[in-house]
């Protein structure tokens, strides 16, 4: 029994719950492989029994995984499960990612959400979820693993196997205007992004061609391509990886962060604290930084100012048991 696990991660959060898995799978008796997203085909999954499908949540699915999905053709049936991880606001991604999967013809028979740490520009620094995914967050990732290939080992041996409804959102008012406002908005809600052309090192460096989520960079272009707009990058998803990569910061925000979300000024404690209290409360978080330790006045990108912010993850170790 073969299995492909496949995921997107920028920071290392998804690809860690990843790697955990694929060791608990191994524990039930599957082959693994683990395959990055960008690295992957359609025609991959025919060479597979089960198929697993990671990535954090940009409210739901980010959306190069959500178009790999959408471009699949109908998978007739066979086994696969979801999962993700997050911050602080978790609750629409299966609602919306179950149904697309069973859609594309899967059989999902199971999914997890692991919390992780957050690194967004304007975002605290550290986080309400900095240390996770922690040890018990990977411990029970790998349980799910060994779970999940169990489930679907039956169901292959022609057992019967309970088959999960795909689950209802439950949010609170302002979690659910915050989704809204992000998933139906027309701009980038961290910024627009531009390019310095003199400062950028290109055909030396090609990091953001290389790493661009939707594929939106072609320097080698007639003419020069950068970000969703051909000259600007102010993409609703709101994402900032090819300005995090940048290594001289000829990627940048067309309003400066210091003035979008400036230093001193507290950016949305109320909101994330609430959420997060309700779910501590449910027994859904486990608190790792008390909430007054968190950098609420202090953002992302004046903590770490200089460039590159990220780097691009290696996937050496993805095929590597622990």
């Amino acid at each position: 029994m073969k299995a492909l696990i496949i995921y997107y991660s920028q920071t290392g959060n998804t690809q860690k719950a990843a790697r955990k898995i694929r060791d608990g799978l191994k524990t039930s008796g599957w082959e693994v492989y683990v395959s990055a997203l960008k690295d992957t085909k359609a025609e991959d999954l025919d060479n597979y029994d089960l198929i697993g499908l990671g990535s954090p949540i940009w409210y739901e699915m980010t959306p190069n995984m959500r178009r790999f999905v959408e471009s699949l053709p109908d998978q007739k049936g066979k086994p696969a499960f979801s999962f993700c991880t997050h911050g602080t606001m978790p609750d629409l991604y299966f609602p919306l990612v179950i149904p697309r999967l069973q859609r594309t013809g899967f059989t999902v028979l199971d999914w997890a959400a692991w919390y992780g740490d957050c690194s967004i520009q304007i975002f605290p620094e550290p986080y309400y979820t900095h240390g996770h995914p922690d040890a018990v967050d990977l411990q029970n990732a790998f349980e799910f693993g060994r779970s999940v290939g169990e489930k679907a080992a039956a169901l292959l041996h022609g057992e019967h196997v309970d088959i999960p409804e795909a689950p209802m959102p439950d949010m609170m008012p302002m979690h659910a205007n915050a989704a809204i406002e992000h998933l139906g908005g027309f701009h980038n809600v961290h910024g627009k992004l531009v390019r310095d052309a003199d400062k950028c090192l290109y055909p030396k460096c090609h990091i953001c061609v290389d790493n661009c989520t939707m594929g939106y960079i072609d320097y080698a272009a007639e003419t020069p391509r950068f970000g969703s707009q051909g000259d600007c990058c102010d993409d609703c998803h709101g994402c900032t990886y090819c300005e995090m990569l940048c290594p001289v910061g000829a990627i940048h925000p067309e309003i400066p962060y210091e003035q979008a979300a400036p230093v001193g000024q507290d950016h949305g404690s109320q909101l994330f604290c609430t959420v997060l209290s309700k779910a501590e409360a449910e027994g859904r978080f486990r608190r790792l930084i008390n909430f007054e330790d968190v950098g609420t006045k202090t953002p992302f990108y004046s903590v770490y100012p200089k460039h590159p912010r990220l780097r691009p993850l290696s996937t050496k170790e993805d095929n590597t048991e622990a």
